[in-house]
């Protein structure tokens, strides 16, 4: 069955291991799966396929194999299967996410990759060794409970993805922004607090098209952006402060056509005008500092 790139598949919930399903509208670039879930702490291995189809026997040619191998010294092994026959193995020791613990793993299609990201972390990126125009099916087996299974198309008709208790420093992919887009951050800064920062940043370039930085040494909120490696004009007035250590907050950033509104605890903070467009070109969070995050959402 054909699906057409626009249909808005929903999320999958607590699926039974082994999964197979239908990735509706293929892969194109800009197209993101999010899996979230938990390794048990007696884990041997666990994998996610993007495969050419559902054939158990003779198997589907899989684009991309994603094998975490905790039987193996907490190695992940990348691969390509094509026509019965595994290619050149990628091998990378290190293990993102550690046996017991809840994660999210992130699979971004990037025009020349897979982009692998884990708990808010790049990991790594899977060069393509066959056409994206294959690839319709998902594959997760193994040793893993998965909680939900989220598809996220380039255009964001789907639903935003939401992440629970990402690790800071955080760092992720989230697509092009776009006009009206939402992006929510709860988190509690903490007690000893001496700064934080929130960025909306461009891939290319390493741009920085929202800079919100609290610091607490100097009681302000400092906006700003960066553009080919030069800081802008600080911006500083607020109506009131909104961050007090050793409590709870959520910062809601609304994509408007002129600016970007911020709001704190629901009260209006400041508009920051549009210094980098097109919007497109933003497609990065990133969060560091004193605090820790309960919820980030986009």
């Amino acid at each position: 069955m054909a699906f057409s790139q626009g249909f808005e598949q929903q999320p999958i919930y607590n699926p039974i291991i082994p999964f197979t399903g239908a990735i509706f509208g293929g892969l194109q670039e800009g197209k993101m799966v999010i899996i979230q879930g938990q390794v048990p702490g007696h884990a041997k291995r666990f994998a996610v396929d993007f495969q050419c189809g559902s054939c158990e026997n003779p198997r589907s040619d899989v684009a991309f194999h994603f094998n975490l191998r905790y039987d193996e010294g907490n190695v992940v092994v990348c691969n390509t299967l094509e026509r019965q026959c595994w290619g050149s193995e990628e091998r990378k020791q290190q293990m993102p996410i550690p046996c017991g613990s809840y994660f999210e793993l992130i699979v971004n299609v990037r025009s020349y990759c897979f982009q692998v990201s884990v708990n808010g972390q790049h990991f790594l990126e899977y060069n393509h060794r066959l056409p994206l125009s294959r690839v319709d099916t998902l594959k997760i087996s193994g040793d893993v409970h998965v909680n939900a299974i989220t598809f996220r198309s380039p255009n964001n008709t789907n639903p935003p993805v939401t992440v629970s208790n990402p690790v800071v420093p955080y760092d992720i992919y989230m697509g092009s922004l776009k006009l009206q887009q939402k992006v929510k951050v709860i988190g509690t800064v903490k007690p000893t607090s001496h700064r934080f920062t929130i960025n909306l940043k461009t891939s290319y370039g390493d741009n920085v098209a929202l800079h919100i930085d609290q610091r607490f040494s100097e009681n302000a909120v400092v906006r700003n952006s960066r553009i080919n490696q030069s800081w802008g004009t600080e911006e500083r007035d607020l109506p009131f402060l909104p961050f007090i250590p050793g409590q709870t907050f959520e910062m809601l950033i609304v994509v408007q056509s002129t600016c970007y509104e911020v709001s704190v605890n629901g009260r209006h903070l400041f508009n920051f005008n549009h210094r980098i467009q097109p919007l497109s070109k933003v497609d990065q969070l990133s969060i560091t500092g004193d605090i820790s995050l309960s919820l980030v959402q986009y």
